[in-house]
């Protein structure tokens, strides 16, 4: 079970969709395309229609290159967005942030996770949480996504040893497990082939009982071609994250909804036992 506020999400019946919402001008897929408090509305109800049982706000932009926006920019961001959002929706919101503060915003205007791609398992973020009873969804990022770390014994076993630690820190500090979701973290601090292995073991990082997430949409392991736009790479993205679903992952982290979606279903249908009969 994904728990998160009031919404349970039982793990292992379907694919979790979770649709990306960037509020921000330079986004490497979409920057600028919602970023008003009426358009990101209207998206956001666009991909609850199409089929996003999560819709994820991001008011920084964490692309190859990119350079982060401070705490002000970002506060001044949400305060604009998420006042739109809140109870405009059928289905919960998370927030990616790595800042206390703005985490602490976004739980009081009614986000029911917070995403972290920070890379650290942050204590203050966890005790806000803990005291929302919402969710916290924690990346391995070693070093950002501009650069990719060197893994002696492999990038799946240091995925997992960072898995490990991170259950650990939960039981810890009191985050009950299903409050938690894992995020391998595709593109920070790895290489594409890093990344495809990581594909290939999935199952390896998987904890019965809490919820894994994949997010390899339109990133660089998904320009297949060399030369695909992000806008191109929903084909290759629906097939990563097909693998993924095999592989046990509970959520997957999409721009099209739309086509993430009907993927998901069919998927769904052949990984699923709960869909087998």
């Amino acid at each position: 079970m994904f728990r998160a506020k009031d919404k349970l999400f039982p793990l292992g019946e379907k694919t979790l969709i979770m649709g990306i919402l960037n509020y921000t001008p330079d986004s490497f897929s979409d920057g600028n395309s919602f970023f008003s408090p009426e358009t990101a509305l209207d998206r956001a109800l666009l991909m609850e229609k199409q089929g996003a049982d999560i819709i994820d706000i991001g008011a920084v932009s964490t692309r190859p290159g990119a350079e982060i926006a401070d705490e002000k920019a970002e506060l001044s961001r949400l305060h604009e967005v998420l006042p739109a959002i809140k109870g405009r929706l059928a289905v919960p919101f998370s927030v990616d942030t790595f800042r206390p503060e703005c985490a602490a915003y976004a739980l009081e205007q009614g986000a029911s996770i917070i995403n972290d791609v920070s890379g650290v398992f942050n204590y203050d973020i966890v005790s806000l949480v803990k005291e929302y009873k919402a969710a916290y969804i924690v990346t391995h990022n070693p070093c950002g996504a501009d650069s990719a770390a060197r893994y002696p014994e492999g990038v799946t076993t240091a995925v997992k040893a960072f898995f490990d630690d991170c259950l650990c820190l939960a039981d810890k500090y009191g985050l009950p497990r299903d409050n938690l979701c894992l995020d391998p973290g595709f593109g920070f601090g790895k290489s594409r082939e890093d990344d495809y292995e990581i594909v290939r073991n999935m199952r390896a990082l998987k904890t019965e009982g809490v919820a894994l997430l994949a997010g390899a949409s339109r990133k660089r392991m998904t320009n297949i071609s060399g030369s695909d736009s992000p806008a191109e790479r929903d084909a290759a993205t629906a097939a990563i994250h097909t693998l993924c679903t095999a592989g046990g992952v509970d959520i997957i982290r999409v721009h099209n909804v739309e086509t993430a979606a009907k993927a998901a279903a069919a998927a769904d249908r052949i990984c699923r036992k709960a869909n087998n009969g």
